[in-house]
């Protein structure tokens, strides 16, 4: 598998969405055409999230990396020499508990950052995982296999050009990526249709008892078939504390679309505010993003609760270039706030201050 697919997998997925450029009917004519997209982006530079106590500074200056501006072939893995050579660098001058290089590319500008999560020595309980299941539960109608077969047709046609870079929907689950908008994958969907609701608790036990990290991930993903919202939540929230990264991720990013614009809160918020402190972009921008839909719904009424608990990461990541962890961020801070501060992260921290020491009101 290659580099940028990798980047763009389904589970992993980190950047945000495009939008879809004008067409004019002369260069529609051109573009009928299936083109491969194109493999060269440009980096923006590199953030750190997790420090406490080392200087930022000097961290940077281990982590060394090219200047923003620079072209890479992301295909062609020329970015790669940079992040070998970095992060034993790094470790060998800073033993950390946990330390991961993640690269978001953003295709609709193809540009990419990197960001460096790390956990400091004394700051491991935010690593509070269970542990990882040891049995081997049967792929109920083969469905996890039907989903991969589905992937694999998915990717080719990417390579080809023949699908968008970046779509989400085009399916019948609450939510996809990819999805099935093309002659060769429409047939494919039936099978999730009629399959994953005949088969939930099937697909529950996958979720809670494989051993395999892809399988688990996989049965995420495809309870999103699953008929109600609220019988999806109670499926999903165990699955937060996870130990691989790509069922936190695709568990949080359905618990988040699970609440997107409904009347009542469905989603409990302690796991979303635990979720927030774990070490990965992928788990706290998923579930910064479900803290959007939680305030979106009830309005501040747990403000003093959710800046009490999660107030220093939301400013940590309201401050960061990275969009992913920024927009969520900011948002959930506008809605407690009851408006928006602005771009300076300073306004935001004064803000939550201020409002962490005002008294309670009655």
């Amino acid at each position: 598998m290659s580099l940028l697919r990798k980047l763009l997998s389904v589970g992993l997925l980190l950047s945000s969405a495009c939008a879809a450029p004008a067409r004019s009917t002369e260069t529609a004519r051109a573009q009928a055409a299936p083109t491969a997209p194109d493999p060269v982006y440009v980096f923006e530079g590199v953030e750190v999230f997790g420090l406490r106590k080392l200087p930022r500074d000097e961290v940077l200056k281990l982590i060394g990396m090219p200047a923003p501006g620079t072209r890479f072939n992301l295909e062609q893995g020329e970015f790669t020499p940079y992040l070998l050579e970095s992060k034993p660098r790094l470790l060998a001058a800073h033993p950390l508990p946990f330390c991961r290089y993640s690269m978001v590319t953003y295709p609709p500008t193809h540009t990419f950052r990197v960001t460096v999560d790390l956990v400091e020595p004394g700051d491991e309980g935010r690593m509070r995982f269970d542990p990882p299941p040891t049995g081997t539960v049967e792929d109920p109608e083969g469905l996890i296999a039907a989903w991969g077969a589905y992937q694999q047709t998915y990717w080719k046609l990417r390579r080809e050009g023949a699908v968008p870079e970046k779509s989400v929907g085009g399916c019948q689950a609450l939510t996809c990526y990819g999805g099935f908008n093309h002659p060769q994958l429409a047939p494919l969907e039936a099978n999730f249709v009629d399959g994953v609701p005949r088969n939930t608790a099937a697909l529950v036990r996958v979720l809670r008892e494989d051993q395999d990290d892809s399988k688990r991930m996989t049965a995420a993903i495809l309870l999103s078939y699953v008929r109600s919202r609220e019988e999806l939540v109670r499926y999903l929230v165990p699955a937060v504390r996870d130990p691989f990264e790509g069922v936190r991720n695709e568990a949080l990013r359905l618990l988040g679309t699970a609440q997107e614009g409904q009347p009542k809160v469905l989603i409990p918020l302690e796991p979303v505010l635990e979720a927030l402190a774990f070490p990965l972009s992928t788990d706290r921008n998923k579930a910064a993003w479900a803290l959007v839909r939680v305030v979106e719904t009830e309005g501040a009424a747990r403000r003093a609760h959710i800046l009490e608990q999660s107030g220093d990461v939301l400013l940590e990541m309201a401050g960061m270039q990275q969009a992913i962890d920024r927009e969520p961020a900011r948002k959930v801070l506008t809605v407690l706030a009851g408006r928006d501060l602005g771009e300076d992260v300073n306004a935001w921290r004064e803000w939550v201050a201020r409002t962490r020491t005002a008294p309670a009101a009655p």
